[in-house]
């Protein structure tokens, strides 16, 4: 009986601690302040995340085929795909004769990217850099930020990344953006969620995973809190996300400012016009020609 008193002690320290952390954290978190963002650049959650949030093979499909009704996406064309992740995008539009580079901050992300483009016999650039520090100059004719992290930084860093997504495109180029709207966040307002699982953004091992989600509408900030428990040890690990959401008009000012004039927008890859009810934005602009 020793051994088995002993290894029970072992779970019980680090569950008991978790509990306690639980129990005892701040009921509704300030975004960017009392949680940050998500370890993008550490390689094994940079793994894990890889493995456990993607959109399907269906999404690309009609994402490639909105690309190319609107001329942004065709032989030739040089393509920056901004929070490329495994290459789900980059690849696609380089089978349709694109040359693509491809950027993130993931390390495993950039490697799955790399294997998957050789073993499908492409040539993509892949790049493993900080979409806020990128320095290309008119290099692109479009820039995609598709299913990406826009929205997960401070409106500052999202201002500085729009520069830089404006600098990088030739006169006349597309930026391609889409975005949750506000009232996405708004439905998800004190939702709380238990549920069991076996593979997460924490690993692979049996889990039970609670999950919180916060939005605040004086900012239009919104956050998200992870408490994932090892059933195998008891430990607890956290994770939180915070967040800022923009309405449209706020939207299409930032991309002004920067240098992009929206050209069309969207409430969704269908096509679909923008509602009071939508809960996404995907805006094309272009990028502004100098006045000599």
């Amino acid at each position: 009986m020793m051994p088995h008193s002993g290894v029970l002690l072992d779970v019980t320290t680090p569950l008991l601690d978790g509990l306690q952390r639980i129990a005892q954290r701040q009921p509704r978190p300030q975004p960017f302040v009392d949680l940050g963002s998500l370890p993008w650049d550490d390689p094994g959650f940079s793994q894990h995340f890889l493995r456990t949030a993607t959109r399907s093979q269906r999404h690309t499909q009609r994402e490639m085929t909105c690309l190319e009704q609107w001329g942004l996406l065709r032989p030739g064309q040089r393509i920056l795909d901004i929070a490329c992740g495994g290459g789900r995008h980059s690849l696609a539009m380089a089978r349709r004769g694109a040359v693509v580079t491809g950027i993130d901050l993931g390390p495993a992300a950039i490697s799955a990217a790399q294997q998957r483009a050789r073993k499908a016999g492409l040539q993509v650039e892949f790049v493993e850099g900080d979409v806020r520090s990128m320095a290309y100059e008119a290099a692109f004719d479009a820039v995609t930020f598709i299913f990406g992290c826009f929205t997960e930084m401070t409106r500052q860093d999202a201002t500085k990344v729009l520069r830089r997504v404006s600098r990088s495109l030739r006169p006349g180029g597309m930026f391609v953006l889409d975005v949750y709207a506000p009232d996405f966040f708004a439905m998800l307002d004190g939702e709380q969620e238990w549920w069991v699982g076996r593979d997460f953004i924490a690993g692979r091992f049996p889990q039970l995973v609670l999950t919180e989600y916060f939005y605040y509408s004086d900012t239009k900030m919104y956050a998200r809190r992870d408490f994932i428990c090892d059933a195998r040890t008891g430990a607890v690990h956290t994770f939180g996300v915070s967040g800022q959401s923009y309405a449209l008009p706020e939207l299409c000012d930032m991309l002004t400012e920067a240098g992009m004039q929206p050209a069309m927008v969207y409430g969704n890859w269908r096509g679909e016009d923008v509602t009071a009810e939508s809960t996404m934005y995907l805006v094309l602009a272009a990028k502004v020609p100098e006045t000599p």
